[in-house]
């Protein structure tokens, strides 16, 4: 495949963003339920209390490695996707990939520290200010760069290992 793809401007990224938004509040729903059953279960069998927490809920809310649980479960979503093939759900969607600037394969790395300096999607405030190489914070540090692929390039990434039933052997 051909790294001449054109860059993604912002409005591709923000549309990005909303439709993997679903997707990871899906996932941080799924762990908070995990949580209330791994605490529900202590509780039953009398290895933790509640000490006057009106239920699980404001019990979990108050807990710092709670919190930490959900940044991390976040954190991991994207740097796993962006490693896994350099595209998020909503990147396959609106056709965009992450690939490296200097032609070397994304590392695990490379996608943890493109995570962290995402700030949550706020950088990409700064591909409006750089409108000629649409380079976000985050491309800009990890040497990344988000591409906009054409349908067919689209598909060979997400297909990327599973037989075209179209073909003929």
């Amino acid at each position: 495949m051909s790294d001449s793809f054109p860059r993604a401007g912002f409005v591709k990224r923000l549309l990005v963003i909303v439709y993997d938004l679903l997707a990871v509040i899906a996932l941080l729903m799924l762990t908070t339920v995990a949580n209330f059953i791994v605490i529900s279960l202590l509780e039953g069998n009398g290895l933790i209390k509640l000490n006057g927490y009106v239920d699980h809920s404001a019990f979990l809310n108050n807990q710092w490695w709670f919190q930490a649980e959900l940044v991390l479960v976040t954190w991991f979503f994207y740097t796993w996707f962006w490693y896994d093939g350099g595209q998020t759900l909503g990147m396959r969607a609106w056709r965009l990939k992450i690939q490296s600037t200097n032609g070397k394969p994304l590392t695990l790395k490379r996608t943890a520290i493109r995570a962290l300096f995402a700030l949550g999607g706020l950088g990409n405030i700064l591909v409006l200010f750089t409108p000629k190489n649409k380079l976000s914070l985050q491309d800009k540090i990890s040497n990344t760069e988000v591409v906009l692929l054409t349908k067919e390039a689209n598909k060979r990434v997400y297909l990327r290992g599973v037989e075209d039933p179209n073909q003929t052997h």
